[in-house]
């Protein structure tokens, strides 16, 4: 592989879309969740644009909540395109001549999605039966360890 800088400048990342893919929220019946337990499972998926300098990174968000003893389930399913002005220098290239992009800058942009993510979930359910949810903060490596199921 190529060796590269991989010096994350903010203002060379310029996040240009955030796609809506799927909101599901069930109901909530009985208002006291603080007594509820709340699992959250959070995955990522990524994609890139060569020619166009851009990456994709989508972030997908499951709350379960077991309520007598039927789970109750809200999903976040977002994209996040980002247009990247030092592409170039984010990635190494494979021997089979495909790009391997750093860690450092992966991170970054799961950073710069998740905590946008963290902002949409708080606006959308505050005015639902899941009164309001707030992911907690996370390191963005995390984010990374779990890829979203295409199945």
């Amino acid at each position: 592989m190529e060796n590269n800088k991989n010096i994350i400048d903010p203002e060379k990342i310029h996040l240009e879309f955030i796609e809506e893919i799927s909101v599901s929220m069930g109901n909530i019946i009985d208002k006291n969740i603080a007594n509820l337990s709340i699992s959250t499972d959070i995955a990522h998926i990524s994609g890139y644009n060569m020619a166009d300098k851009k990456y994709l990174l989508g972030l997908k968000v499951v709350f379960t909540i077991n309520h007598k003893d039927k789970p109750i389930e809200f999903k976040f399913r977002y994209n996040f395109h980002y247009r990247i002005d030092n592409y170039d220098e984010m990635y190494s290239l494979k021997e089979d001549g495909t790009p391997f992009f750093s860690k450092i800058f992966v991170a970054t942009l799961a950073g710069i999605s998740y905590s946008t993510l963290r902002g949409i979930i708080f606006e959308k359910t505050s005015n639902s039966s899941w009164v309001t949810l707030t992911l907690p903060v996370i390191n963005p490596s995390l984010v990374l360890d779990s890829w979203i199921d295409q199945n």
